[in-house]
């Protein structure tokens, strides 16, 4: 089953190959068929196709028998140490996967078990050999014939040599032992290789731990500091709590631009499509946004990248307040959380996740009607009113999709309506 399992993986694979896109390492992705086809050719093209090509003819010599038996099965041994070659490929396989992987604590996860991996596979292929050793025809006595294990079970034979290469990495094992010089030289080797094989795996380890440790040390500063500034500027014991909590929660959340350093040397295109993949799936909740989306991406791409960003609010914390001309006038989306709306008529009104309200900020000057506070911790998405004008009268669509068109339509709805607030929208939420 499991010979089959790797024969149909590596084949699909070879198929695959020519047609997932490339990322460059300086972070481009390539979807050019022609530019994926020439570089599978010249880097994997030949491996795959000769360890494919020699599981697929052993098949076909198998099915057709026309060898004989002593010579198939030296073919078929010459065959499964060729099979050794897919771990080259497996570094990229495993390179693919730990760039995917986000969380810090998962990727401490992962480097441990690629360790477990390569203990194991080495106390298997060491194991094999210690056993070959002491099975050897010779006059000698071998450590398979003090230890009466040629008569056990293949299994317990197995296990046996497998225990005392496992037992190297940690200085050897008193059951079994060598017997002749053979077997002793062939120990001492085994033992200088774990013992340096045991040294680089304990130093990855410790490494990886450092280095969660100092990321969890690098927050536990922060907040000492910002306990020690509170306490010395006398600030109320209420408000610091409630500062540290928001704090707390912005620094073991979601992080922000600014926090991220490598940001900073990122390409622009490059962050102009990542602000886009960002954005743009909160937008699409607004019917408006959804529809500019798919009509003119080159414009929202533009209004993702400059005109959008996040606020991290902690609750009871105030966005607006009523009779509030906001100097920098923005559209609020919520990401995550809930915010409480509080009309001029006393009327309250929970907001969640993919609703918005402001958007008269992004059409006309607006007056706030109504006071809009945190009900939870929350993730707000803005879009900033001026920026968003501006990049839209830099491009002149076509007039199948004029965003004039709506705000005309927009305005005219203020216009008709007796009981404006915030929330008002031509689109339903």
């Amino acid at each position: 089953f499991m010979e089959w399992t790797t024969r149909l993986f590596w084949t699909i694979d070879m198929g695959w190959s020519v047609v997932t896109g490339v990322v460059l390492p300086n972070g481009k992705v390539m979807v050019s068929m022609r530019f994926i086809i020439k570089r599978y050719l010249r880097t994997w093209f030949a491996l795959d196709i000769f360890i494919v090509g020699l599981d697929w003819g052993m098949v076909l010599m198998e099915a057709s028998s026309s060898m004989g038996i002593g010579r198939l099965a030296r073919t078929l041994r010459v065959v499964r140490v060729v099979r050794l070659l897919r771990v080259v490929r497996m570094k990229d396989v495993l390179a693919s996967i730990t760039e995917r992987i986000q969380s810090d604590f998962l990727g401490f996860v992962l480097s441990v078990f690629k360790l477990l991996v390569f203990v194991v596979s080495v106390s298997h292929v060491l194991g094999c050999l210690w056993w070959a050793v002491g099975s050897r025809p010779t006059d000698e006595m071998t450590w398979v014939q003090h230890g009466k294990y040629g008569t056990v079970d293949l299994d317990m034979q197995y296990l046996v040599s497998l225990h005392w290469a496992v037992s190297q990495f940690t200085g050897g094992m008193d059951e079994v032992y060598p017997t002749n010089s053979l077997e002793r030289l062939f120990a001492v080797f085994v033992w200088v290789f774990t013992f340096m094989a045991a040294s680089i795996t304990v130093s990855v380890l410790t490494s990886n731990l450092t280095q969660l440790h100092i990321i969890g040390g690098s927050q536990s500063r922060q907040m000492a500091t910002l306990r020690k500034y509170l306490k010395q500027n006398q600030v109320s014991s209420n408000i610091a709590l409630r500062v540290q909590r928001c704090a707390q929660h912005a620094v073991s959340g979601d992080l922000t631009q600014d926090t991220v350093d490598l940001l900073h040397v990122v390409s622009e295109p490059l962050k102009v499509e990542m602000h886009f993949n960002m954005f743009g799936s909160v937008l699409r909740n607004h019917p408006f946004f959804c529809d500019y989306i798919n009509e003119c991406p080159q414009v929202m791409r533009r209004i993702c990248h400059y005109a959008m960003s996040t606020l991290w609010l902690a609750s009871g914390d105030t966005v607006f307040s009523r009779g509030e001309v906001p100097p920098d006038p923005k559209m609020y989306i919520i990401w995550k959380g809930a915010l409480e709306y509080v009309s001029a008529y006393g009327d309250t009104v929970s907001l969640g996740e993919k609703q918005w309200i402001a958007e008269p900020n992004l059409w006309t000057r607006w007056r706030h009607r109504g006071t809009l506070s945190a009900h939870a911790d929350v993730k707000i998405a803005m879009l900033d009113a001026k920026t968003f004008q501006d990049i839209v009268r830099k491009y002149k669509e076509t007039s199948e999709f004029d965003p004039k068109l709506y705000a005309a339509d927009f305005i005219e709805h203020l216009n008709k309506e007796d009981d404006l607030d915030d929330m008002v929208s031509l689109c339903s939420r």
